[in-house]
């Protein structure tokens, strides 16, 4: 019986430890086994593989530019700049068109009455001491001689000076309206010619010739401030510079490089030589309109002869020729209020005089009859108004 129930027992423990060794070895096969990794997360580079980046909308620059030659200039123009895009949802290009171009310049101002002074040269003889200056106030019928051996005359913006190239001293001057109080060489050259002032009375700007009775070469600014020592070189060469109202830019004529192609060139006043073909007329003295929206000028008319002619300064639009003369019309010049314009006039080749009409060309009238210019610089000359 004893040993009956002590082989109970035993078979027991045998079976208990079977049980036992077994959980033991599955509890180790289940720490001892690999989990199953999760679905790998997708990369950045996977991404950029399967969604395209926004690209930068392309930047407008309006219709194309007419392609020009490149223009006699000096120095480089500074580089374009690279716009930036930012990182947010793109938006739709934003196209800059040229405005549409008018038939004709922006209409002037209805003409006030005249009023102020202006000086222009005079022709007496091929002697350089025969060539003078003369001023008229607007109501005369002629002039009162200022100044001898000179030329090129600028009166300044409130009247009181005149800036001019003395012949006999080969160099640029200034004196009071008068023609008293001289004082110079300002600046010393033979060649000086078409002078003018800025609208402040800052500076003056002239072209350089290396020779006399050849006017245009570099275009210079000469700063007047008592010490007349500033110049700065434009770095453009041409003849007739005209200030802007604001002073920031020149217009002038010149000529394309090894081209027949001459006409008005404007350029800031920086001195970077960055240039903008005005027109292609082979114009020349031009000069802003008080509000700065129109140029005056003469130019070749279709009949071959010189007229004075009105555009918009920033090249949109026609011209609008002034004058109809048979023979040769030039030297333009605004009125104080921008509503008139003189000029002088050969009065179809029997004499120079200076007229004035509205700034649509319309009323012209005599108002100095024995005006002669020279015959060979009458087309550099020009005329100078101030109050």
């Amino acid at each position: 019986m004893r040993s009956t129930i002590s082989g109970l027992v035993t078979a027991q423990r045998t079976l208990i430890g079977a049980l036992l060794i077994g959980i033991l070895l599955t509890v180790v096969a289940c720490g001892s086994a690999s989990p199953t990794p999760p679905p790998a997360s997708p990369t950045l580079g996977a991404l950029s593989q399967s969604t395209s980046a926004p690209t930068a909308p392309p930047t407008a620059t309006g219709f194309p530019a007419e392609t020009l030659p490149p223009l006699p200039t000096v120095g480089t123009p500074s580089a374009p700049v690279t716009p930036t895009v930012g990182t947010g949802t793109p938006t739709a290009p934003r196209v800059t068109r040229t405005p549409k171009a008018t038939t004709a310049p922006l209409p002037p101002p209805k003409p006030a009455a005249l009023s102020g002074k202006f000086a222009y040269d005079v022709y007496l003889g091929a002697d350089y001491k025969l060539r003078t200056i003369q001023v008229a106030t607007v109501s005369s019928t002629a002039g009162a001689q200022i100044l001898t051996s000179a030329s090129w005359p600028a009166l300044s913006p409130n009247g009181a000076r005149i800036a001019y190239l003395n012949w006999t001293k080969g160099g640029l001057f200034i004196a009071n309206a008068d023609g008293g109080g001289a004082i110079g060489p300002l600046y010393i050259s033979p060649g000086v010619c078409c002078i003018n002032w800025s609208r402040d009375g800052n500076w003056i700007v002239f072209a350089d010739s290396p020779r006399p009775n050849q006017p245009g070469g570099p275009i210079k600014m000469l700063k007047v401030d008592g010490t007349y020592k500033t110049i700065v070189n434009l770095n453009v060469q041409g003849n007739g510079p005209s200030f802007s109202p604001d002073g920031k830019q020149i217009a002038f004529s010149g000529c394309l490089p090894n081209t027949n192609t001459c006409g008005l060139i404007v350029a800031p006043a920086d001195g970077s030589g960055v240039t903008r073909v005005l027109t292609r007329d082979n114009g020349g003295n031009a000069e802003w309109s008080p509000d700065g929206r129109r140029i005056v000028y003469q130019a070749t008319a279709d009949t071959g002869n010189r007229q004075v002619f009105v555009i918009n300064a920033d090249g949109s639009g026609a011209r609008k020729q002034l004058t109809n003369g048979k023979g040769n019309d030039g030297q333009p010049a605004w009125s104080l209020d921008g509503g008139s314009i003189f000029w002088r006039s050969d009065q179809n080749g029997t004499a120079w005089a200076i007229y004035v009409m509205n700034a649509d060309g319309a009323n012209p009238r005599r108002l100095i009859a024995n005006a002669p210019a020279d015959p060979n610089l009458w087309g550099w000359e020009s005329i100078s108004v101030a109050p």
